[in-house]
């Protein structure tokens, strides 16, 4: 029965016509696409290659490391994984880092505190939503202890300084130990086999910006040396929000500038690789400042909701890879970074309205040695990783200060010093039979926690090769996530720590199918979750303070789809998802993150093979503004829906430039806001890029 308040028919009624909109938008694109002129047959007037366009063969021969530690491709892979390289991130426009992982299925990415970005993969969207996703940089794992949340100290590193990223959507706990969770964000610097050299500038009517420098240089003494320099900006916006408080029924209007730069510096050398014996080293420096974006949410900020950030990174890595006179590879590698971490924003107390920083210095260092060997008679190739990582908080405080700037008194928070050792041993055997046409990928990984004790995480993995360019995968795995410094130690005067805190553990079933033809590439998955052991503040009483606990209890179900398919002069790269998660203790959905999504670019070879056209349309079906266990009644925000005109024209092998109409029809677009800043989050309006790429 429908209740008499008729709400539910409201949302299905309201959601109609803008699906509407977006499909007809499609169609008229479409349109236009099928009466533009088509390129010839033949090469161009330069012979220059499209950089926006990679051939199938190419995409399915990318490697997607992250998912092994043997190495596989996307039809090995015992994961759900996809890759992501430049020519897809600039096609798509994508601004900052997370931007380059809109289109993937199942995947939402949310605006949080301070200009701040978090992936929600699979559901689960929530105010927590910056913990549970491993990012890795060439390896090293870039996971915080006093937050597990490394998009706070690093959320835009550039694009421009990076050769691809990977997406492991699922568990990768097996692999990676704790904070792989819901998935695995894997970043790999700049990097090329060949001499490169390179500038690219992109400028945008509302004054956002994007450079980059690229080079890669072969030595004398042999090796390799790989160097990007990237930034990337905007100004102030004067972006205005507003929103009715359902508490109070006044209407709520900030002001936010949502102003922005970052730079990074990516440099990587590599030893001749085809030797018995090769070094590499990396270092990775980056800086972001945020001004005025979204701060706590509305319940803490009031109508002054603002947040400010700064943050300085700086990462070393050594290694040597060794091939064994027996048989097998070794790898060593040591690693260590440094952050230090200014988050700020505005705080609504009974005295009035203070600016609240909270500034974090953290570091995390390690060792990882990974042997990799094959046994011929099994028909089996294995890999046996032991590491040691020390993770630590040197200095964690809070200061107030009045909005004139005043200070108003300094608070340590409880994960000052805080210390943790891990030592972890991850084992993964990968066995063939019936001419590789069957394979089980099984193992896991433990690890021995200096605050809590030891923590198993198992994978199995069943792929079935029905012919050459198919796979079916039947994947199971467990992930876990270990209670970070604030949820032990809590904060003062606010929520209550609690030492006891386990580690929170998810359960996943996945069913893949995946085909690669010659001018198609199709991925369908199904997948089942279930979460348990999950921390949550609770109010404890007769306290009036809130204290972490493990009680939270989740699941999710969905199916996800994704195609890339090239013919003649067109080219089709699509990606949709039907998702339902809820609190299962409770009932409650997962109300922040849509049920449905898609996303769809087809692209078109007009006037000469050098000049490509795509039309995009992004879709995601209502969500409300703010999480409905924040407090306040959720108000359910309109369909989104994204048109974006990208033309690319290669005017030599040296030269290219892109023109990009963002937002084709200035649709007011809202995300969800997790930290529950009420009426969502406005989204950019109609924008104009232009870039051009010289390669000398």
């Amino acid at each position: 029965m429908i209740p008499s308040s008729g709400r539910p028919c409201a949302r299905a009624c309201a959601a109609c016509p803008a699906a509407c909109a977006a499909w007809l938008s499609v169609a008229l694109l479409l349109l236009l696409l099928l009466l533009l002129p088509a390129a010839p047959a033949g090469a161009g007037e330069h012979g220059g290659r499209d950089l926006t366009a990679l051939s199938l063969e190419e995409l399915g021969a990318i490697d997607v490391s992250a998912a092994s530690l043997l190495g596989a491709g996307l039809l090995d892979a015992a994961a759900s994984v996809s890759a992501v390289l430049p020519e897809q991130w600039q096609r798509a426009g994508a601004h900052r880092l997370l931007d380059a992982l809109e289109g993937q299925p199942g995947v939402l990415v949310l605006p949080h505190t301070s200009g701040n970005q978090v992936l929600a993969i699979r559901g689960y969207a929530r105010s927590t939503s910056y913990t549970g996703v491993a990012t890795s940089w060439d390896g090293v794992p870039l996971n915080d202890l006093f937050r597990s949340a490394p998009q706070f100290n690093l959320p835009n590193i550039n694009l421009g300084a990076l050769s691809q990223i990977q997406l492991i959507a699922g568990p990768g706990s097996a692999l990676y130990g704790s904070d792989a969770f819901h998935g695995l964000v894997a970043l790999r610097g700049y990097e090329a086999e060949d001499d490169q050299r390179s500038v690219r500038g992109t400028a945008g009517a509302n004054g956002y910006y994007d450079s980059a420098l690229q080079l890669s240089q072969g030595l004398e003494q042999g090796g390799r040396l790989n160097l990007a320099l990237a930034a990337n900006g905007q100004p102030g916006q004067d972006r205005v929000a507003r929103a009715v408080n359902p508490l109070s029924g006044r209407p709520l209007e900030v002001l936010r500038d949502n102003r922005y730069g970052a730079q990074t510096l990516s440099l990587k050398w590599l030893s001749e690789p085809e030797r018995p014996m090769s070094w590499f080293a990396n270092l990775a420096l980056h800086h972001d400042t945020a001004d005025a974006f979204q701060g706590l949410g509305t319940r803490l900020s009031g109508g002054n909701d603002l947040g400010w950030l700064d943050s300085r990174f700086a990462m070393g890595q050594l290694g040597v890879r060794r091939q064994l006179e027996r048989g097998g590879r070794l790898e060593l590698k040591a690693y260590y970074w440094r952050v230090r971490n200014d988050l700020a924003s505005h705080l609504q107390l009974a005295s009035g309205l203070v600016r609240r920083d909270l500034r974090t210095e953290q570091f995390r260092g390690g060792w990882q040695a990974t042997y990799r060997a094959e046994h011929r008679p099994w028909r089996t190739d294995w890999a046996l990783a032991l590491g040691d990582e020390w993770l630590g908080v040197r200095s964690a405080r809070a200061g107030l200060a009045s909005l004139a700037g005043a200070p108003l008194g300094e608070v340590v928070n409880p994960a000052e010093g805080a210390r943790r050792r891990v030592h972890s041993a991850t084992l993964e055997v990968n066995t063939r039979w019936a001419e590789r046409r069957w394979g089980l990928v099984y193992g896991g990984r433990l690890d021995d926690y200096s605050d809590f004790g030891r923590h198993a995480s198992p994978r199995l993995g069943l792929v079935y090769r029905p012919q050459e360019d198919s796979a079916i995968k039947l994947l199971y795995g467990q992930a876990f996530r270990a209670p970070s410094a604030v949820e032990i130690g809590g904060a003062q005067g606010s929520v209550l720590g609690n030492t006891g805190l386990k580690p929170e553990i998810i359960d996943s079933l996945e069913l893949v199918a995946l085909r690669q033809r010659a001018d198609s590439l199709v991925q369908l998955t199904l997948f089942r979750t279930l979460w348990h052991d999950g921390i949550a503040s609770v109010l404890v009483p007769p306290n009036k303070l809130s204290q972490y606990l493990n009680v939270e209890r989740n699941d999710a179900y969905g199916a996800s789809a994704s195609l890339h398919w090239q013919g003649g002069v067109w080219l089709v790269d699509a990606a949709g998802s039907y998702v339902r998660s809820r609190n299962s203790r409770s009932g409650a959905a997962y109300n922040l993150f849509p049920v449905t999504m898609f996303s769809i670019a087809v692209g078109r070879a007009v006037f000469d093979p050098s000049c490509r056209l795509y039309l995009s349309q992004r879709w995601q079906s209502a969500t409300d503004d703010v999480p409905a266990s924040d407090g306040f009644p959720a108000q359910r925000l309109r369909p989104y829906a994204r048109t974006d005109v990208t033309l690319n024209k290669q005017f030599s092998p040296q030269l290219s430039a892109m023109l990009q109409l963002r937002n084709l029809f200035d649709r007011d677009n809202r995300l969800p806001s997790p930290p529950a800043s009420l009426g969502g989050i406005p989204d950019e309006r109609f924008g104009v890029n232009l870039s051009v790429q010289y390669r000398f």
